[in-house]
């Protein structure tokens, strides 16, 4: 690769990371927390005056204008973005304790090597760990020993450190810079967004609790409904996360088998690796081909009289060869 392409890859490698950092930005934290202030300027509004919250309102938007709505929208804004930021770090330290006591929704090193080998054998696997030694080393149990290091480097929000999590972020990483298609990011950013609808979710139920006229079954009921709802949205956050892990792992290993495959094509312009190639995938057609080729030798069969008549018939097939191509030179 010439250095102006390597530059201009990179260019949009760099272009697509910060546009998906920015989307999760608006739809998780933006998004989430200007609906978190509007709540808690209802509530604020409904407690300074509980009779009528609707009038307070119109007559603050009407004293409002020129550059004190400018400052206003301003800081709504930032207000917005710091709250959403909150909610969703305390949303995420929430799942971390939630995945620490339940073991079920552990990711640990055998379980993820065993399921891979499961699905893809363990050629293939082998194959794709000769290509990524580093992962090979992580995803080894006997290497998965904590560290005072990995504990202050723990990664941010729900995440732990260790090997499962370093083996992780090598192969989203990969997959980033060499196939985006295979990348983990939508995983990623549904994550990001169902979490960080737990506050408002909250705000948004206390809010209508407090400004609808509900008697107090109803409130009731839009309480359960707002529990079961983030209820569910938890388990399926808790379930993405495992399956964040292993999408990319799997991906990885998919990845690697998609490029060897190309190479094996006909007219490939790519030679394939001869290392790619493994002992253990012999075609058990050649192997029945010849079913006495892997047969004890009788009594009588000796080694030296075997090799001897194997010469002897070779001989006699070139004399014969022979025989057989000066006879039309004689007929002519």
């Amino acid at each position: 690769m010439d250095p102006l392409t390597a530059v201009t890859a990179g260019k949009a490698a760099a272009g697509r990371r910060f546009a998906f950092y920015v989307s999760v930005q608006l739809t998780s934290v933006l998004v989430p927390g200007l609906v978190a202030v509007t709540c808690l300027a209802a509530l604020m509004l409904h407690a300074r005056h509980p009779g009528d919250t609707g009038a307070a309102l119109g007559e603050a938007v009407r004293t409002l204008r020129g550059p004190a709505m400018v400052l206003v929208d301003v800081s709504w804004l930032a207000f917005a973005y710091i709250l959403g930021y909150v909610g969703r770090e305390l949303a995420f330290r929430l799942l971390g304790l939630a995945e620490r006591l339940s073991p079920r929704h552990r990711t640990s090193l055998d379980s993820l090597y065993g399921e891979l080998e499961a699905v893809y054998g363990d050629t293939a696997l082998r194959r794709c760990m000769r290509t990524h030694p580093l992962m090979r080393y992580l995803l080894d149990p006997a290497h998965n020993a904590s560290t005072p290091v990995q504990l202050l480097r723990r990664p941010g929000g729900a995440l732990r450190g260790g090997n499962a999590y370093e083996a992780f972020t090598y192969a989203r990483l990969w997959l980033r810079e060499h196939n985006p298609s295979l990348a983990p990011d939508a995983t990623e950013a549904e994550i990001n967004i169902l979490l960080s609808t737990l506050v408002p979710l909250a705000l948004g139920t206390w809010t209508l609790i407090a400004l609808a006229p509900l008697g107090a079954v109803s409130a009731a009921m839009s309480a359960l409904v707002a529990a079961a709802t983030a209820a569910l949205t938890f388990a399926q956050v808790l379930r993405l996360r495992r399956t964040e892990c292993w999408e990319a792992l799997r991906n990885l290993v998919e990845d690697h088998e998609m490029r060897l495959a190309v190479t094996r094509l006909p007219g490939s312009p790519f030679p394939a690796d001869p290392d790619d190639e493994d002992p253990d995938d012999e075609d058990p057609d050649d192997a029945e081909a010849d079913p006495d080729a892997d047969a004890e030798p009788g009594p009588g069969d000796h080694p030296d009289a075997g090799a001897g008549a194997g010469a002897g018939a070779g001989a006699g097939r070139r004399a014969g060869g022979a025989g057989a191509g000066r006879q039309p030179s004689g007929a002519a």
